[in-house]
């Protein structure tokens, strides 16, 4: 009769039940830790771009933009860091529409919107950031380590277009 007693007694049950269930709870918590410092910091990288594409729009030249870009990222872009033309280019088209190929504007004294042509009244500029370039901090801020899952690498391109108010003559 004891056995039987001691058989159906459920001591330690709720201790069984908790150590089944922390390995979901941990992945869980520390995924949505992850995933939400990843999401800050990519809305920061976002708020940057669109900051200096406004910028240039009202004709900043690339070096200043460059230079906002760091200012606007709260911190996120260091200093110096937005200077890499691998990680930010800064673009322009006289017809609005960007292929890819444009050149990746620098210097101190030129406008990001100045151009050549007679009518430019589609001409816009574009900033993008690279993640794949990005210095090693921000790579590894786009990389998820939650536990009990394979780590997951985000390299999003941030990109950034804005249509040129006032563009200035280069000839």
């Amino acid at each position: 009769m004891r056995i039987r007693q001691r058989l159906d007694r459920e001591d330690g049950a709720a201790a069984v039940e908790f150590a089944l269930i922390i390995g979901v709870l941990a992945m869980l918590i520390f995924g949505m830790l992850q995933f939400g410092l990843t999401f800050f910091e990519l809305q920061n990288l976002r708020a940057a771009a669109r900051e200096g594409g406004r910028l240039g729009a009202v004709g900043a030249t690339p070096d200043a933009i460059r230079a906002d870009l760091e200012s606007a990222s709260n911190g996120a872009i260091r200093s110096g860091e937005a200077g890499n033309l691998a990680f930010v280019k800064v673009s322009y088209s006289d017809t609005g529409t960007f292929t890819g190929s444009e050149p990746n504007l620098s210097g101190p004294t030129t406008p990001a919107c100045a151009s050549a042509a007679a009518v430019t009244t589609d001409a816009a500029v574009r900033v993008q950031m690279f993640l794949t370039a990005a210095p090693p901090h921000l790579q590894n801020l786009f990389t998820l380590n939650i536990p009990l899952l394979p780590t997951i690498t985000m390299r999003p391109t941030i990109d950034a277009q804005f249509r040129c108010e006032g563009v200035k003559s280069t000839t």
